[in-house]
């Protein structure tokens, strides 16, 4: 090190420093930290034949603790990390030095040295303990020399180390109250974003992080810190992200006793809460203070957008128009203004009053934004309308907005569950030309796609494709690929992919152990299915109603109807509510069995336990009595049935057309036929082959043409069972029918 580096500290005063000639007050202990052992080692850097020198590093400590200033400029980074990282590195009693208290307390007038330092200590091979005081040390003196950019990464690092709650506790006493204000709104602005549990690496959950930042608020507040108002506002934000109403209310009061005057902003975000919350008597309340000015805040054009999103999510649509037609005449409406009210609408099914209102939109000079074409795209595939939501796609981009991965996903899961993959793989392929990067979400549509067509290889390729893009498979991924697994019934694969999403760290969630359960029992491994729901239980996962129907319904199909009666039992001891799902599949399973009674039993154990039985739990017990040729208690259950609302299904009306077909009451079959056909209900091929079996039986040959031609008219394709019925029907003295029948019309096609 060059002598023109040192600090230049006046000879006389600084042997006095370094001897402890002069050390008045807080100087003695730092002179006795001088003293320490470690400093008598011998070094080349350091020691000259004739004097031993001390290093520059302290001799800059010791100037700062003995209240001198330092005229000339500190040393080069460079050349003070040189010193630093000298080989061999310093030895471990100095680094103690350095870490003692006394040492911190001379950084406070050096926050370039506090940075380097700080840098040095985190840079060393060995490191540091990490303490909320050591960060602590280096902050302050950062903060009251205003540099806040700074200390921004010395902040994250102590963050990420969960030195939060401590570090806030320390600046907020001794000896370093008073703490700069800039450091502790840093500190607790980067608590809404951050936790520890983050690993460093990515955002924290809404849960872990508003958990965070309401401890560091409420720290403050105990030792009367007003944060800045802004501050409070993210707190606001955080909690209601994380649906904590009742922490948002404790908040908002804890601002007024602490004098922080709340803004429109904060009102916003209280009125957001109450909104979300579904306390619409608080946001009529909240919102009535701003108009009268009692808040001294008056509503703006956000106001009102909050309060009509809040409306149309609740489903209030008739107030959100109301609403939007008051701001549009105001000329206050915009496009956050319109979204709101025409996503409540695509959740009802309502697709032309949403592009209506579109429309008037863009009438009104506003231009609609990606979000809206998102909302139409997304709520018109909910819809099953793929068409008009390429119809959107293609108005988009020709308005000069670019689609945002929303947009794919959206239109990437309409191909899917239409079954049209070669689609979605070409607007994957149209994605990733746009530059778009690919989700966790966008791969998880794709597997699930190859895996309803199952396609399980192309799946499996896909999820190695995506790692090596760098897209981590999520616990959703592997739960779609074990779905996979079990439809094509392969037990292997799907417990291969449980196990290794295991293997990397993931933990399965409820869904994930329900799927996996569900495999097991699709190929009638009980005991195993069994197993994987008291793993759940040692995990800390609670069982929820799907699990339990999941392995009853297993467990009927087994024949094991007095363990799943067990089951459900114990459900019910668990505190779990069986569900239509749970009493029809007993009620099923009674009926495959020929236990009518005990079936009926359960049926009216699931009224008086106050659930509506549903159209398949009425269709199963219909079923059942058909097969035992009671057609007046299958009609009693039927008109019980219309009586109590519920709307029968085309297996419903098929279940009495067979009925009446078999027993020759093909004039009443007619009847049901038609009632289906009034009540919007499409009669499928099964339905033909049953009118068409029927009328080939009593020889009405020609009704019997007639459904063919009919089936034919609506798309649907005969099959073999059609064609034999067709030809068992025409007998001896019609075999001329047959031979037409033969050369015309199946020879014909």
């Amino acid at each position: 090190m060059r002598r023109s580096h040192l600090p230049q500290i006046p000879s006389r005063r600084r042997r006095a420093v370094i001897h402890g000639e002069a050390s008045p007050g807080g100087n003695r202990a730092l002179t006795h930290a001088i003293h320490h052992p470690a400093l008598q080692i011998t070094r080349p850097c350091f020691c000259s034949r004739r004097r031993r020198r001390q290093p520059p590093l302290l001799l800059l400590l010791a100037g700062a603790a003995a209240g001198h200033a330092v005229p000339r400029p500190l040393p080069e980074e460079g050349s003070f990390a040189a010193l630093l990282a000298s080989d061999p590195p310093p030895p471990e009693p100095l680094r103690q030095v350095l870490a003692t208290g006394d040492v911190r307390s001379a950084l406070r007038g050096l926050p370039g040295l506090a940075r380097r330092l700080y840098r040095w200590a985190e840079a060393t091979p060995r490191g540091f303990p990490r303490s909320a005081a050591a960060f602590a040390a280096v902050l302050v003196p950062l903060a009251r020399a205003n540099h806040i950019r700074a200390a921004h990464p010395v902040s994250l690092r102590a963050l990420h180390l969960g030195l939060l709650l401590p570090l806030v506790s320390l600046l907020l006493s001794a000896p370093f109250s008073p703490a700069p204000q800039s450091l502790l709104s840093l500190l607790l602005r980067l608590s809404t974003k951050f936790s520890a549990g983050c690993g460093g690496a990515r955002e924290a959950s809404p849960a872990t992080c508003s958990t965070l930042c309401l401890s560091a608020f409420r720290e403050m507040a105990r030792h009367g810190v007003a944060p800045d108002v802004k501050d409070c506002n993210r707190v606001l934000r955080v909690l209601r992200d994380a649906a904590r109403w009742d922490d948002i209310c404790a908040v908002h009061a804890e601002m007024l006793q602490l004098g922080v005057e709340p803004s429109i902003v904060t009102y916003n975000t209280l009125l957001d809460s109450f909104m979300k919350e579904g306390r619409m008597d608080k946001a009529a309340m909240l919102l009535k203070e701003m108009e009268t000015q009692g808040s001294g805040c008056l509503p703006n054009d956000v106001t009102y957008n909050v309060v009509i999103t809040g409306l149309a999510r609740k489903g209030e649509l008739q107030d959100a128009t109301e609403l939007v037609e008051a701001m549009r005449l105001s000329k206050k409406a915009s496009s956050f203004t319109y979204n709101p009210l025409i996503t409540g609408l695509l959740k009802i099914g309502l697709a032309r009053k949403a592009d209506a209102l579109q429309q008037e939109m863009e009438n009104e000079g506003i231009v609609p934004t990606v979000v809206t074409y998102n909302a139409m795209i997304h709520g018109l595939l909910q819809s099953g309308q793929v068409e008009a939501a390429q119809v959107k796609f293609v108005e988009m981009r020709a308005m000069g907005l670019l689609p945002d991965t929303v947009t794919y996903n959206s239109l990437l899961n309409g191909y899917c569950k239409a079954g049209n993959l070669k689609e979605a793989l070409l607007l994957f392929g149209d994605l990733r030309r746009a530059g778009l990067a690919p989700t966790v979400l966008t791969y998880n549509i794709l597997i699930d796609g190859y895996c309803r067509l199952g396609e399980l290889e192309e799946a499996r390729r896909l999820k190695e494709e995506m790692v090596e893009q760098g897209c981590l498979p999520d616990v959703c991924t592997y739960t779609i690929l074990m779905n996979g697994s079990r439809k094509v019934r392969n037990l292997a694969m799907a417990r291969k992919f449980f196990d290794e999403m295991l293997s990397k760290g993931l933990r399965p969630d409820c869904f994930a152990y329900n799927t996996r359960i569900c495999a097991e029992l699709t190929l009638g491994v009980t005991s195993k299915a069994l197993q994987l729901r008291e793993v759940m239980m040692l995990e800390g996962i609670s069982s929820d109603t799907v699990t339990y129907n999941i392995i009853i319904d297993g467990l009927c199909k087994t024949g094991n109807l007095k363990d799943a009666e067990e089951l459900q039992k114990k459900m019910v001891s668990d505190g779990l509510q069986p569900d239509a799902i749970t009493y029809t599949c007993l009620i099923h399973a009674h009926c495959q069995r020929g236990l009518l009674r005990e079936a009926r039993s359960f049926f009216n154990g699931m009224i008086s336990d106050g659930l509506p039985p549903s159209a398949v739990t009425y269709t199963v017990l219909i079923h059942a009595y058909c097969r035992r040729r009671n057609l007046r208690s299958a009609y009693g259950l039927f008109q019980k049935m219309l009586e109590e609302g519920v709307e029968p299904s085309e297996i419903t009306y098929n279940v009495l057309i067979h009925a009446l077909c078999r027993r020759g009451r093909t004039q009443l079959a007619y009847r049901h036929f038609h009632e289906m056909l009034e009540r919007g209900l499409a009669p499928n091929r099964y339905t033909y082959n049953l009118l068409i079996d029927g009328n080939c039986k009593e020889g009405n040959w020609k009704d019997a043409i007639r459904f063919y031609f009919e089936m034919h008219q609506n798309g649907i394709h005969p099959d073999h069972f059609t064609h034999n019925a067709l030809f068992k029907g025409f007998d001896e003295g019609h075999m001329h029918h047959a031979i037409e029948y033969l050369e015309n019309v199946v020879l014909g096609e």
